[in-house]
């Protein structure tokens, strides 16, 4: 019977070695998309989870499809939200438009956390190209939603790619296998960590990532009090000089702010940032 108990102290001990020690500050949290499908998310409260990341789109134009459904139903549960959004800049412009294509998406949804950059997508960029792109994305979504913005990226390139240019964001990474990450590079320390992509947690079927995040994680009073941007949606036989007038602005000053290049092309159901 000793040998036993012994044998079975010895298996709850090393699970729990392999499983990151949270701190009590810490919240638990997982990222989802559509690869998660239909989530029950009171199961998910349930099991201990507090803060919800939801991939609302990826590139310029691709929303995620169960983006909306997330956030109503995370929303419900009273969980706090987050978004992120998958990133495929490999100019600086494209940067740019992807920064506005998330904001317009997030712009008029009640978060909790930071919106987030998921920027993978970097094999053939050289360090400054990456950075560069990285940069002018950072700085547009944050001057967009008036939130500074976190930055997701797996451990070897935060210790190899990004350079200090990027440490005023606050850091998300992700590292397999370990207590907590192994270098955390230009930055100071770590506000997220996702420490599993295999995670299991109830009303989540199939594998989720998991994480840890810090009190950083969430917005601060100021960033939530401050003027939100005023976004307007395009409806059918709007012109852009008709919005301009409309608001009180100039067409120049909403091609320059939406990054439009033919103000002739605006389309039913389009986002326009009239004013930051």
């Amino acid at each position: 019977m000793k040998r036993f108990i012994w044998f079975g102290l010895c298996l709850i001990l090393c699970f729990s070695l392999a499983q990151p020690a949270f701190a009590a500050s810490e919240a638990r949290g997982i990222d989802v998309s559509n690869w998660q499908g239909t989530i029950d998310y009171a199961k998910v409260k349930n099991a201990g989870i507090r803060i919800i990341y939801i991939k609302a789109g990826q590139g310029a134009g691709s929303i995620d499809p169960y983006f909306e459904r997330n956030y109503r139903q995370a929303k419900r549960y009273d969980l706090d939200i987050g978004f992120y959004h998958f990133v495929t800049a490999r100019t600086v412009s494209q940067a740019r438009q992807q920064a506005h294509f998330f904001a317009s998406l997030i712009n008029e949804k009640e978060i909790e956390c930071r919106p987030a950059m998921d920027f993978e997508q970097v094999s053939g960029l050289t360090k400054r190209e990456a950075n560069a792109i990285a940069r002018a994305y950072m700085r547009d979504l944050e001057k967009l939603t008036g939130y500074r913005p976190a930055f997701y990226s797996n451990e070897y390139d935060v210790r190899v790619l990004w350079g200090s240019g990027l440490s005023k964001y606050p850091l998300w990474i992700a590292e397999y296998g370990v207590s907590r990450p192994s270098s955390v590079g230009s930055w100071k320390s770590w506000t997220g960590f996702q420490y599993s992509d295999k995670g299991a947690v109830s009303g989540v079927r199939g594998l989720v990532d998991r994480n840890r995040f810090k009190q950083g994680i969430y917005l601060g009073t100021r960033e939530k009090a401050q003027e939100r941007p005023v976004v307007y949606r395009v409806k059918q036989g709007d012109t852009l000089s008709h919005i301009a007038r409309r608001y009180g602005t100039t067409v120049k000053r909403l091609e320059r702010l939406n990054h439009i290049e033919n103000p002739d092309l605006i389309y039913p159901g389009e986002k326009l940032i009239i004013r930051q």
